[in-house]
């Protein structure tokens, strides 16, 4: 219900959550941890009620961390009135937010990219490995699909970031690949949180190898939940 302060495993950067789109995602990821809240979620709906929600100026807010609201089944009238909204309630503040947009279907992004709500948005790609696990991962783009995307996106201009969480076993110098033509200003390194969902993890010295390439050319975030193959 309207903004939420952050908190557990989310971004450092980001002070709030909102969700104005809310309903079971279409990607059904194996490890995803809303999957684990809420297994019977209903289907996704546009939540008129936040659209009066106050967005606080000056903050940094994530729009869909419970869903993906870029996902091919969520209707594009919806994502506009949610732009639409964040814009307006953007135009006249001298302190205007910054908006987070993750998604695994980034290629959406691209059909709002003109969107004057677009140049406060930092555009959010996960990259948990460079390899496909069918079984895992579901419905959810194919990596590659979702570099295009955001090599696409860092190419018009805009700031562009990848989350590599849950992190699973890679290939280094095709997931260091994979990465870098995204552009991203940060890269988040995260481990699988919903720990009774047994994934295939690389191993400490993995890890610390990606971080260290990674470093050549980019920030890299190793969250909380990730502290163990640095040490």
């Amino acid at each position: 219900m309207g903004l939420k302060s952050t908190k557990g495993n989310m971004y450092k950067f980001v002070k709030y959550t909102w969700n104005p789109i809310k309903g079971k995602c279409l990607h059904d990821c194996s490890y995803c941890y809303m999957k684990q809240m809420n297994p019977n979620a209903y289907p996704p709906r546009l939540a008129e009620y936040e659209l009066t929600t106050d967005l606080e100026s000056g903050s940094s807010i994530f729009i869909g961390s419970s869903t993906d609201m870029f996902a091919d089944n969520i209707p594009s009238e919806w994502i506009t009135r949610v732009l639409d909204y964040c814009y307006q309630k953007n135009s006249d503040t001298e302190k205007p937010n910054t908006f987070l947009l993750q998604s695994k279907n980034p290629k959406r992004f691209l059909e709002f990219i003109n969107h004057p709500v677009m140049k406060r948005v930092v555009f959010c790609t996960t990259i948990e490995t460079n390899r496909f696990y069918p079984e895992i991962m579901n419905n959810a783009p194919k990596i590659e699909e979702r570099v295009e995307a955001m090599k696409e996106i860092a190419k018009q201009g805009h700031s562009t970031m990848v989350t590599a969480e849950p992190l699973m076993q890679f290939d280094l110098d095709e997931m260091v690949s994979f990465i870098k033509r995204c552009n991203p200003k940060l890269v988040n390194i995260g481990r699988n949180s919903c720990r009774n969902i047994v994934l295939p993890e690389p191993t400490k010295e993995e890890v610390q190898q990606l971080v260290s390439e990674l470093k050549e050319f980019t920030k890299v975030n190793v969250k909380d939940n990730a502290l163990i193959w640095g040490e």
